[in-house]
């Protein structure tokens, strides 16, 4: 049941939404990746929120168009959508919401921009993080799984010059997605580096994160006994 509204603030914006613990909560990543989108969000285009949560990617894309076009959002957790709905109607978005994993609700459609905010840490490090509590995340123990699975099919879903934008995360093997991105694209460019620190609940876990960068699972930097993560946020296009 969702009840209560919330005021989120991202990208500079403050927005009111209605998020139910089931529901993955906004985070930095979201704030890069909105952030980074906005140079390649026009009134003309059609766009993808793909892994869309609560909505707000979708909806303060839709606020910069200004024209009243539709949104395209889905999320493989029906909770996820049945909130997104909610806060579509809160904001007044014309939209198409769907329920499915990945791409497999948008068989025939094309999109010019897909902005990818799916799962994309180890598995192994979601189950020990408040990001995804009582939130699915099932992308192995590198944390590539559905990454992996995007950049494959990303190119089927793109109309001629469109591309994706999404974050690659350290907490995940970024030197396989980057390879991966390489076979499937032409241009890729990496808009920003955000550096954080690992939250408090993680980093009682250092030995763990140790072994599994020592096995190339993931990556960080270690400096004055923090260990200090990086996410990209990457743009792909042919």
């Amino acid at each position: 049941m969702l009840k209560k509204i919330k005021t989120i603030k991202i990208d500079n914006s403050h927005i009111k939404l209605f998020i139910p613990s089931s529901v993955f909560f906004p985070t930095a990543t979201t704030d890069f990746l909105l952030r980074d989108s906005k140079k390649f969000i026009n009134k003309n285009i059609d766009i993808l929120d793909l892994g869309c949560g609560s909505g707000i990617i979708a909806i303060l894309a839709n606020k910069l168009q200004k024209n009243k076009k539709k949104i395209f959002a889905s999320d493989v957790s029906d909770k996820a959508v049945a909130c997104a709905k909610k806060n579509f109607q809160l904001h007044d978005c014309n939209f198409e919401l769907k329920s499915g994993s990945l791409f497999s609700p948008w068989k025939n459609k094309k999109f010019d921009l897909i902005i990818n905010d799916v799962s994309g840490i180890s598995e192994e490090l979601a189950k020990k993080s408040t990001w995804f509590k009582n939130v699915p995340c099932k992308t192995g123990i590198d944390g590539t799984d559905l990454t992996l699975k995007i950049i494959k099919s990303s190119t089927l879903h793109l109309n001629k010059g469109g591309g994706i934008i999404f974050p690659i995360i350290s907490l995940s093997n970024t030197r396989k997605i980057m390879q991966a991105l390489k076979k499937r694209f032409k241009t890729i460019k990496i808009i920003s580096n955000n550096y954080w620190f690992l939250p408090e609940e993680l980093n009682k876990n250092q030995s763990k994160l140790i072994k599994m960068k020592q096995k190339k699972l993931i990556n960080f930097e270690k400096k004055f006994g923090k260990i200090i993560c990086n996410t990209q946020i990457v743009y792909a296009k042919n």
